[in-house]
């Protein structure tokens, strides 16, 4: 399992991922949301230890399916990564299901996800312009045409897909996932609450990012462009980890 992840942690962090792009804030050149699932891969597969838990089978499959990382292509890896999630998915041992439960959420966000989000790009995107003229309706004459925010000084911006929320939304169900696996192997109730906190924040950031851009040609440069990218990317991140760690269960107390 060690040189299978090994090869994974290649096929997301090496040149060969890097041909489908990334087009999410907070995914920055290191891709730290996908390194941090793969360290929580690792150690998933340190807890396995010397336990017998793959059958001649599995480890036959896995080796087989292994070979489609000496492919050139990004897709073979991908197709054989949720090919080994699939079979482990349904295991019993907690540690081969977080597993399956790792390899799902990294295929889903570099690859599925963006397929599931060009199907649902122009409901979403509406949904997110709309979003934004809300908010933008208690500080000025702000309209909305389409996917479009017109200014009152004729400013107008279009979202479109790099814009969206979406993106962002799936990385932070990926440092999610990764930082439950690195703690423990079975999910809580507070980490679905710790999800849904963390979906709010991340759209709750890039709508007021988005509704800033529509203030003015030097507030969407700012915003869109300069430092206001960075700015945005680190207060996610805060927001995130924050989130984390108020939804961590607290140990209980000990008898006096």
């Amino acid at each position: 399992m060690f040189a299978f992840v090994g090869c994974v942690a290649l096929a997301f962090l090496g040149d060969v991922s890097d041909s489908l792009g990334t087009g999410s804030l907070l995914n920055p050149p290191f891709k730290g949301a996908e390194a941090l699932a793969i360290f929580a891969l690792f150690s998933v597969v340190t807890r396995m230890g010397n336990d017998t838990l793959l059958s001649r089978v599995d480890l036959l499959s896995i080796t087989g399916l292994g070979v489609a990382f000496a492919l050139p292509s990004a897709k073979c890896a991908f197709i054989a990564i949720s090919a080994v999630a699939l079979i482990f998915v349904a295991r019993r041992d907690a540690r081969l299901t977080a597993i399956a439960q790792l390899l799902l959420a990294l295929v889903t966000y570099r690859f599925l996800g963006r397929l599931l989000f060009a199907l649902l790009a122009p409901y979403a995107l509406r949904l997110e312009t709309a979003a934004v003229a809300m908010l933008l309706s208690s500080f000025g004459n702000f309209s909305r045409d389409g996917v479009s925010i017109v200014g009152p000084n004729g400013h107008t911006i279009f979202i479109d897909t790099g814009c969206s929320a979406f993106h962002n939304i799936t990385v932070a169900a990926l440092i999610w996932l990764a930082l439950i696996k690195i703690e423990r192997l079975q999910f809580l109730r507070s980490d679905w609450w710790a999800l849904a906190a963390m979906i709010g924040a991340t759209i709750l950031v890039n709508t007021i990012r988005i509704a800033l851009m529509a203030q003015s040609p030097a507030m969407l440069q700012y915003w869109h462009d300069g430092p206001g990218v960075a700015i945005v990317s680190v207060a996610m991140l805060v927001f995130l980890l924050a989130i984390s760690l108020l939804s961590h269960p607290r140990p209980a107390a000990m008898p006096a």
